[in-house]
């Protein structure tokens, strides 16, 4: 049910009268007394619009104490700072503490984030990428394409031609790009005037923000296959199963994401109606490998079966969100 605020008409001297405005929407467009406000007189209604004069929000800087934090906790909160939209963020530190290295990738895996200043005990890194200039449909593009390339060369894996450092760093690139996409789309929430600018409407950030999320799963499943394809020394029969059912699988990605670029809910719909198919694939792959060698108990074989079975997990994972970027689709009126 739509809310709506109901204020009191106030007259104020002779020819004006006045109304009060809701504090949270002046809030949310960063007003204050003295500022401009459009009135569009439509008849019945009038439209009030905050003015289209752009402001320089104030910097946002943050400080991180990394005394008794392990790299995993700094990590997190260097990642976290970016995505709440810190314009500066700074790592304080005892003497050359030994973690600089680490700390100083973390934050060139950040778009835009740039390290300004290196001491013995600060690192100073400054965001220069003006969100309103980018595109979220283009984020979203570059991230199919690098999830397309790792998929196919993860398909390669079962024929021995197999490159896990290669798609172990383009995972890193979707990683990047999820976090700035992240970034733009929720200053854009927040901020109305950021969402003008990038001609993105509110339920649209929303999907934007679903679509980003599951292209980053989608990768980070690839180089998990690819991992354990490498470390694996499995026959030829059995990878030639997972390459059927691989194969399958990047075939309907294909196809989700030719629905997702014209909109078209029937390519959709197949998507999401043969996803059980696939995952039944997954695991008859998965039974197979198990009847064949479940007399061995040799380390080789053990070691194999839970590869195999990682395999599987994170194929029926992939389908997964291939089936979710269906969903997507279908939410599109």
């Amino acid at each position: 049910m739509v809310k709506i605020d109901v204020r009191k008409l106030i007259s104020f001297g002779k020819g004006s009268y006045i109304i009060s405005m809701p504090k949270s929407w002046i809030e949310k467009n960063n007003l204050k007394k003295g500022d401009f406000i459009s009135v569009n007189d439509g008849g019945f209604e009038l439209t009030l619009s905050a003015s289209q004069q752009e402001k320089k929000p104030d910097a946002k800087e943050i400080s991180i104490d990394s005394k008794d934090k392990s790299i995993e906790i700094l990590k997190s909160e260097i990642v976290s700072s970016y995505l709440n939209g810190y314009d500066t963020i700074t790592i304080l530190f005892e003497n050359n503490a030994k973690d600089t290295v680490k700390i100083k990738d973390i934050m060139r895996n950040l778009s835009g984030l740039e390290i300004m200043e290196q001491t013995s005990t600060r690192i100073a890194a400054k965001n220069l990428i003006n969100i309103n200039e980018i595109s979220i449909k283009n984020i979203i593009r570059r991230m199919d394409i690098i999830t397309r390339a790792m998929m196919e060369d993860a398909i390669l894996c079962c024929r021995g031609n197999c490159n896990y450092e290669s798609i172990y760093h383009r995972d890193i690139d979707v990683n990047r790009l999820y976090f700035l996409g992240y970034r733009v789309i929720k200053n854009a929430i927040k901020n109305p005037r950021i969402a003008k600018s990038l001609g993105i409407e509110t339920w649209q950030l929303h999907s934007d923000q679903l679509m980003i999320l599951r292209l980053e799963k989608t990768a980070d499943r690839q180089k998990r296959i690819t991992k354990y394809l490498c470390a694996a020394n499995l026959d030829r029969a059995t990878l030639a199963e997972l390459e059927k059912a691989y194969t399958d699988i990047g075939d309907s990605y294909n196809e989700v994401m030719k629905s997702y670029y014209n909109q078209d809910k029937q390519i959709a719909i197949q998507v999401e109606v043969t996803n059980r198919s696939r995952t039944d694939s997954c695991d008859k792959c998965l039974e197979k490998y198990t009847n064949t060698y479940a007399s061995s108990k040799s380390k080789t074989t053990t070691s194999n079966l839970v590869a195999v079975a990682k395999i599987v997990e994170n194929l029926k994972a992939t389908a997964a969100e291939i089936r979710n970027i269906a969903r997507i689709v279908l939410c599109y009126e």
